[in-house]
């Protein structure tokens, strides 16, 4: 009788488990279903699958700007706009000049005359300051007595010769036989040794008539360049 009572306790006891987990089931389910995937990234994870790359705006995409255009170079520049005729800016050289002696006259004392200057190149040049004059004798050059001093009463201009064109500087030449014999020492000269300015080479102007003094006495003067 014990044995029979206790079989519908324990049937109706599992009955009542297999409700329960049926129950159970159904509740987690419907939990579970109504929970959405965090990110679909993490599920592109555990699949193995590569995750997309996130878009990115066009700024992110184009690479930072460089300046294209190369430095400028201002030495090249400048080398490259260097022409004959900007070189012959420089001063007018020896070489490029034919110098003489024009317009004499008599003064007072002394003879005046002007010292000229042709530019006989193809390119134009400068001249600026005063010319180095003096006199030389014994045909060789030798100079006699003092150079001539600088008239500084006149403002020393650059002067620009075109191929052809010509500048002056005025030229006192003192007669000897108004200075003291004793400081002069008179002799007859051969001519004019003229330095054009700023060179050290030199040109000769035969001088017809021309004394001056192997002594002290300054008898030569000459004034800066100026255009003809």
């Amino acid at each position: 009788m014990t044995t029979q009572r206790l079989l519908p306790v324990l049937a109706a006891g599992s009955l009542a488990l297999a409700l329960a987990g049926c129950a159970t089931d159904d509740s987690t389910d419907a939990t579970l279903s109504d929970v959405s995937p965090t990110t679909t990234q993490a599920a592109d994870a555990e699949s193995g699958a590569p995750a997309p790359a996130a878009p990115q705006s066009p700024e992110a995409d184009a690479p930072a700007p460089e300046d294209s255009q190369p430095a400028e170079d201002h030495d090249a520049e400048s080398t490259q706009n260097t022409d004959p005729a900007a070189a012959g800016n420089e001063s007018c050289a020896t070489a490029q000049l034919d110098i003489g002696l024009a317009n004499e006259q008599g003064a007072a004392g002394s003879r005046l005359a002007d010292i000229t200057f042709t530019n006989t190149s193809s390119q134009h040049c400068t001249l600026h300051g005063f010319p180095g004059v003096s006199a030389v004798t014994n045909d060789d050059g030798t100079q006699l007595g003092a150079a001539a001093v600088r008239e500084t009463g006149k403002e020393a201009t650059t002067v620009t010769l075109q191929p052809g064109q010509s500048a002056r500087a005025g030229l006192k030449m003192t007669n000897v036989g108004v200075l003291d014999p004793a400081s002069c020492q008179p002799q007859s000269a051969d001519g004019l040794r003229v330095y054009p300015p700023g060179e050290t080479a030199s040109a000769f102007i035969r001088v017809e008539g021309l004394e001056g003094c192997a002594g002290d006495a300054s008898y030569l003067s000459i004034q800066p360049v100026a255009a003809a």
